[in-house]
């Protein structure tokens, strides 16, 4: 395959190692690209046992699909560095990538970095974060099924925990840690379903073997609760997307369209940092998309340069 000499090393670097930027790589890998992930080492569900509603994957510790991941990507001659991405810079048909001691020139940028998960700053939270506290219902609430939920959040997304949580247990207080901001229509709704709205601050959570025991709230009260599901926030976990000039949405994420391409030619987005709701499947497949459109718009801009050379320049290849 001739390649100008003057072209960049890289067709696609991808920041971040998840599911998203591997499953991309996987399918950039197989296109026959040369692609560059990545890796600083800190994936969002880092404190994450097991994962759930993820089909044949059901129960996987996340590290080991990583793990799985980047052994069949080496298949295909992607190469992995574990590197954190520091800067980044639209040139003229191009990109580049700086990171420490290393600079690269790319055709196009994946980010697949994620979101990072704000916690709540509340003493004994570190005990229980990823065994007994979780911010999806859908990832852990199987686990906690009958048990003594709490729901930790503000506003519309506590209620809307505490609605998907009733799913799963007919016991769940929601926690809003100070006097609550629920419209009326959503404060009937928790009530109706069953939902009390304590208001006092959460001031501990006592737990044993990382199995929460314990709320201790401002009011001297104690609650025996099993598990704490809570959103306090996310945001995304570098400064590449604003220095790239990305449009984000009010949440922090990044803007993407069908084909996951942001607001910047030639950079890309997918998984949590362009859906920080989704879950590990539409994560991965997001990923995929933003490979297969990368790959396509690569193959039309080669075929769209051979024709600017001429039949001259096609013959003259050929015959090398």
């Amino acid at each position: 395959m001739n390649r100008e000499a003057t072209s960049p090393a890289w067709d696609c670097i991808i920041v971040g190692a998840g599911p998203a930027g591997l499953n991309a790589a996987l399918v950039l890998g197989r296109a026959r690209r040369r692609v560059l992930v990545l890796d600083n080492g800190a994936p969002r569900n880092s404190a994450t046992h097991e994962m759930h509603g993820v089909l044949g994957h059901d129960g996987l510790d996340p590290a080991e699909l990583r793990a799985r991941g980047r052994a069949e990507i080496a298949r295909y001659g992607v190469q992995v560095v574990s590197l954190q991405a520091q800067d980044a810079k639209v040139l003229d048909g191009a990109l580049r990538v700086t990171s420490a001691g290393r600079t690269e020139l790319t055709r196009t940028v994946l980010l697949a970095t994620g979101m990072l998960d704000e916690l709540p700053d509340i003493p004994g939270f570190a005990d229980v974060w990823g065994t007994s506290a979780h911010t999806c219902p859908y990832c852990d609430g199987f686990e906690h099924r009958d048990e003594r939920l709490a729901v930790l959040a503000a506003g519309d997304r506590g209620e809307h925990l505490a609605v998907l949580l009733r799913q799963w247990s007919d016991d769940v207080v929601l926690l809003a840690n100070g006097p609550h901001d629920l419209a009326a229509d959503k404060l009937a709704r928790v009530r109706a379903i069953g939902v009390p709205v304590i208001e006092s601050a959460v001031v501990g959570l006592d737990s044993q073997g990382g199995r929460l025991r314990h709320v201790r709230l401002g009011d001297g009260q104690t609650l025996d609760r099993d598990a704490l599901f809570f959103y306090v926030g996310w945001r995304l976990r570098n400064d590449l997307a604003r220095t790239l000039g990305c449009e984000l949405r009010d949440d922090g994420s990044i803007v993407v369209d069908a084909n996951q391409a942001t607001t910047v030619d030639r950079v890309y987005a997918a998984g949590n940092c362009s859906e920080p709701r989704a879950l590990v499947p539409a994560a991965a497949g997001s990923g995929t998309t933003a490979a297969v459109a990368i790959n396509a718009r690569l193959c039309f801009e080669d075929a769209d340069r051979a024709v600017a050379r001429g039949p001259a320049a096609a013959t003259t290849a050929q015959a090398l």
